[in-house]
């Protein structure tokens, strides 16, 4: 059934106009180390200007259906040093293909610009393994990770920009985005990088948020959008405050997946298994789907083997917390190795039992959960 979903949601992105002819991908016009940006559009993005306003609550305000629950997510580290070998052997992870129904790129592995945190894999070896159209004939569901409010881009607009050449590029060589991720866009509207801010207030960054989602949805009805946020860095309170802050904008997210630091919850002795229970709630509540990032603590990802038993840590939490969350995912960011690389945790084999891969710990986690 979920695995239909995925096919169904693909089947939607393909009856667009725009797949059948887009535009080549265009050049960033700057490259971050972070999150690049993406192209601007052709026409000029004012970045200086207020953001839009918000909507007249009175406004009848179309939001995508929000994503069902039971879904398997998969996110490889940018930089794993086998994650081409996924669409070439797929073989080797033939358990957990069967069980992953969106499968999540980060920004910077579908752009065509040098990524030093991603070692080769950007869009050419993507292009090169057949990777998008291979997710496609095995009914899995591509979304990308994209920022939408960042220190570059404060109004929504330059982020929209970015996805937008990413989608075109995927779609110019065999697939159909249906998802988007935005990353972190509460957080993106306050913090401080490279000595530029945005400065946001929440409700500033709920306006922008929903800028670059009406601009999506506008291009693109067929992709829905969902966001992603860090805890503890946000509390419960803020993470809900922050949600009817984006309805008030006219914004109803897809989906909310949770961010935990779980270092930060063991330094500062949070209860994550109360928290988790109370945002659970709460997005059940407003229909929303929530999911968990299921990552390992950062201090204990020196290797593949560290990455999994941290990380299978945080699933027999979360299952002592609230059992399985609508939406499980496995993603990794963990790094830079000697090479400057983000590349922990190996991605393959499955099944063997002296290698701690991501796909085995996808087949591990879900059975505990």
């Amino acid at each position: 059934m979920k695995r239909l979903l995925a096919i169904a949601l693909i089947a939607g992105a393909c009856t667009n106009a725009e797949v059948a002819s887009v535009p080549p991908v265009t050049a960033s016009a700057t490259e971050r180390p972070t999150l690049t940006a993406g192209s601007e559009s052709p026409e000029a993005i004012d970045e200086t200007a207020a953001p839009t306003p918000p909507k007249p609550a009175n406004t009848p305000i179309p939001s995508p259906t929000p994503l069902p629950s039971d879904l398997v997510w998969f996110a490889p580290n940018m930089g794993s040093t086998d994650y081409a070998e996924l669409f070439t052997k797929p073989d080797q992870w033939s358990e957990a293909r069967a069980n992953v129904d969106v499968f999540k790129f980060y920004t910077q592995n579908v752009n065509p610009h040098p990524c030093s945190i991603c070692g080769n894999n950007t869009l050419g070896t993507f292009i090169e393994v057949r990777a998008f159209e291979r997710l496609m004939t095995w009914g899995i569901a591509i979304s990308v990770e994209v920022g939408a409010v960042k220190e570059w881009g404060c109004t929504g607009e330059m982020g929209f920009g970015g996805a937008r050449d990413l989608i075109q590029g995927i779609q110019a060589h065999g697939g159909s985005v249906p998802i988007l991720a935005m990353d972190e866009p509460l957080l993106g509207g306050q913090l401080v990088s490279d000595g530029r801010t945005c400065g946001h207030t929440m409700k500033q960054s709920a306006i922008a948020t929903s800028t670059f989602v009406d601009r999506i949805s506008a291009e693109y009805p067929h992709i829905v959008v969902g966001d992603i946020e860090p805890y503890p860095h946000f509390s419960v309170s803020d993470l809900k405050q922050w949600t009817l802050a984006l309805a008030e904008s006219g914004v109803t997210p897809a989906f909310f997946h949770l961010d935990v630091d779980t270092e930060r919850v063991r330094v500062e002795d949070h209860d994550v298994a109360s928290d988790l229970r109370d945002l659970g709630e709460f997005f059940h509540q407003h229909g929303i789907p929530f999911g968990i990032i299921f990552t390992s603590n950062w201090t204990k990802a020196d290797s593949s083997r560290g990455y999994y038993e941290s990380t299978m840590e945080w699933v027999h939490a979360v299952h002592e917390a609230i059992g399985a969350p609508a939406h499980v995912v496995f993603q990794s960011w963990q790094g830079p190795a000697p090479s400057g690389a983000h590349e922990v945790p190996i991605n393959l084999p499955e099944n063997d039992p002296e290698t701690y891969s991501h796909t085995r710990l996808i087949n591990d986690g879900l059975a505990d959960l």
